[in-house]
């Protein structure tokens, strides 16, 4: 293995390990704006307090049953290495829900929408270092290639509101069953619904033109 190919290797792990770490700081401060977080996120929340558990065993819970999914249609056990990133999301979303963030609560209404745009930002920048590392994506990307054959929907971006939007009304459903109404969601969980898709491809154009990912494939 030469000096040039674990540089490269060396790089992904690191774009990887930081995607996660940004991705579950974007989540808890979008959360702790209390505006709305991502969609799959309002539904582990608000999951997290119908069952009792942490929000990131939630998290966990949620990401491997839509996996199970994935893996019941693919009938291919190599997607079974989504569980790296369900696992490592799931330790961080704890990580600063718990141990970093703590009891933080925001209270300035302009502090809120700037935590809300930040946590977008983050978010989705996140996201996208993930993707930029080529190692295993989130399991939502698979689900909606396959929703798109399943529902004959051609365009990828069409297919992932769709899915992002019944997630905010499963977690809706969840947080009522949990006695917490809405729960995590919001009127910024509908709104990112729809912007996390571009964001993410704006964060990718960045990403590549400044590390040049081409590179390190």
């Amino acid at each position: 293995m030469n000096q040039k190919f674990m540089n490269k290797y060396i790089l992904r792990f690191f774009l990887y390990l930081f995607g996660v770490f940004v991705l579950g700081f974007g989540i808890n401060i979008l959360f702790r704006s209390t505006l709305g977080v991502g969609a799959w996120d309002t539904v582990s929340y608000n999951f997290s307090k119908l069952i009792g558990s942490t929000w990131g065993l939630a998290a966990f819970i949620v990401n491997v049953t839509v996996l199970l999914f994935v893996l019941f249609y693919k009938r291919d056990i190599k997607y079974a290495v989504i569980l790296i990133p369900i696992i490592s999301l799931s330790f961080v979303i704890d990580l600063w829900d718990i141990l970093i963030l703590g009891n933080l609560t925001i209270d300035a209404v302009w502090l809120q929408y700037l935590s809300y745009v930040g946590g977008a930002v983050l978010l989705s920048l996140g996201l996208a270092l993930i993707i930029v590392s080529r190692f295993p994506a989130m399991v939502y990307d698979e689900l909606t290639v396959i929703l798109m054959k399943v529902l004959k929907v051609k365009r990828f971006f069409t297919m992932r509101i769709m899915i992002e939007l019944f997630a905010i009304f499963l977690a809706i459903s969840i947080g009522f069953l949990a006695t917490i109404g809405f729960g995590a969601v919001n009127v910024g969980s509908f709104i990112l619904a729809i912007a996390i898709g571009p964001m993410i491809s704006v964060h990718i154009k960045w990403l590549n033109a400044l590390l040049k990912t081409e590179s390190i494939s």
